[in-house]
C-alpha cells in the first residue's frame, strides 16, 4: 500500500506538472514603458495585446505602453533585429533576419515579428535614399492587409503614409495618416495632426499647415508630438515670412528635447538651417546644418537633407573642397534619396 501511494503521488504530481504545461505554453516578455510583465501573449488588436499572467489572469495592455515583445523561443537573431531596428541600424537588423530559416518557425506571432521587422527596416531606408519607396511601400502595405489585427498595425500605417508622402502621394498620405486620430489616445490624435500638417506643408499649403499644426498642439498630451508640431508650425511660419517668430519657436524645441531624441532634434536643426537661409544668414545658416552632419547623421532623411543644403553653403563661403565633400557624401550614402536629385 505505502508503494502504491508512492506511485500515485509521483503520477499526480506529474500530472499537475503537465497540465501545468499545458497551462503555460509560452513565457513571453513584454517591455513596458514602465515596467515589464510576463506571461502567453494570446492575442492582439491594433489597440492591446492580451496577456494570459502565470497566474492565469489574463490582462490586456494598450500599445502605447508597449515598448517591445520577446516571444517565449524565438530565433535569436529575431531578438537581435528588433533591438538594432528601433535603434536604427537598419542594415544590420535586415542581415540578421536573413539568417532566420522561416520554415522553422511554428508559431504565427513570431512569423509576423520577421515579416514586420522586415518590411520595417526596408521602408525606414527607402525613407532615407536607401531603398526603393515603392518596393517598400508594396511590402509593408501588404503587411497591413493581411495582419489587420497586428498590433504593429498602427505603426505601420504610419509608415505607409510617410512613404506615399515621400512619392509625393499627399491624399493617400492622410488617409493613412486619418486612422490614427481614430485610437482613443490623445498622444495618437495629437500625432495624426503633426502628420497631417506635415503633408499640407509639403505642398506649400502654410496657412492650412499651421491651422493643423494648433489643432493638433490643442490637445497635445505628448512631448514628442507637440514638439513636432510645434517645429512643424514654425517651419510653416517662417515660409509665411515669420522667420524670428519662427526662430524663437525652435530655440525652445532644441531646449526642451532630449538629445537622445534624435529624430526631432535633426528635424528642429533643419528648421533653424532653413529660417537662416530665408533671412539670408549663411554662417548661421552653416551652422545649423552642420548640427545634423556632426550629430545626427544615424537620421538619413534629415542628414541627406542637411548635406543638400551644406553644399551650396559651403560654396557662398569660399569652402569649394566642403562643398564637394557634402555633395560626394550625399550621393555615395543617400544616392535615392530626394536629395541627392
Amino acid at each position: 500500500m505505502h508503494h502504491f501511494t508512492k506511485r500515485l503521488t509521483f503520477a499526480s504530481v506529474g500530472w499537475l506538472l503537465a497540465a501545468s504545461a499545458l497551462a503555460q505554453e509560452y513565457t513571453d516578455r513584454v517591455r513596458l514603458v514602465r515596467g515589464s510583465a510576463a506571461g502567453e501573449v494570446t492575442a492582439t488588436t491594433p489597440l492591446e495585446v492580451t496577456l494570459e499572467e502565470q497566474s492565469g489572469r489574463s490582462k490586456s495592455i494598450a500599445v502605447p505602453e508597449i515598448r517591445s515583445i520577446v516571444f517565449d523561443g524565438e530565433p535569436p537573431e529575431l531578438t537581435q533585429a528588433r533591438l538594432h531596428a528601433r535603434n536604427g541600424g537598419y542594415q544590420t537588423a535586415l542581415a540578421r533576419l536573413q539568417e532566420i530559416d522561416a520554415a522553422k518557425l511554428d508559431r504565427d506571432l513570431v512569423r509576423q515579428d520577421v515579416e514586420y521587422f522586415t518590411a520595417f527596416c526596408n521602408a525606414k531606408l527607402a525613407l532615407g535614399g536607401k531603398g526603393e519607396i515603392v518596393e517598400a511601400g508594396r511590402a509593408l502595405n501588404d503587411f497591413v492587409r493581411r495582419h489587420a489585427q497586428s498590433y504593429h498595425y498602427l505603426e505601420a500605417v504610419e509608415l505607409v503614409g510617410d512613404l506615399l508622402m515621400a512619392s509625393g502621394k499627399y491624399a493617400a498620405a492622410e488617409e493613412r495618416y486619418a486612422e490614427l486620430a481614430k485610437t482613443p489616445w490623445p498622444e495618437y490624435k495629437t500625432r495624426a495632426g503633426m502628420l497631417m500638417g506635415r503633408s499640407l506643408q509639403a505642398q506649400d499649403k502654410h496657412a492650412e499647415a499651421i491651422a493643423e499644426f494648433d489643432r493638433a498642439l490643442a490637445g497635445a498630451a505628448d512631448t514628442d508630438s507637440a514638439g513636432g508640431a510645434t517645429l512643424g508650425k514654425a517651419v510653416s511660419l517662417a515660409a509665411t515670412g515669420k522667420i524670428d517668430e519662427a526662430v524663437r519657436a525652435i530655440e525652445q524645441v532644441i531646449l526642451d528635447t532630449d538629445p537622445e531624441q534624435k529624430d526631432l532634434q535633426a528635424r528642429s536643426y533643419l528648421a533653424l538651417g532653413d529660417c537662416y537661409e530665408r533671412a539670408g544668414r549663411t554662417k548661421d545658416a552653416l551652422l545649423a546644418y552642420l548640427q545634423v552632419d556632426v550629430l545626427y547623421s544615424t537620421v538619413p532623411d534629415a542628414h541627406a537633407e542637411a548635406l543638400a543644403h551644406l553644399a551650396p553653403l559651403w560654396e557662398a563661403v569660399g569652402q569649394e573642397g566642403r562643398a564637394r565633400e557634402a555633395r560626394q557624401t550625399l550621393q555615395e550614402r543617400y544616392a535615392g534619396s530626394r536629395w541627392a536629385k
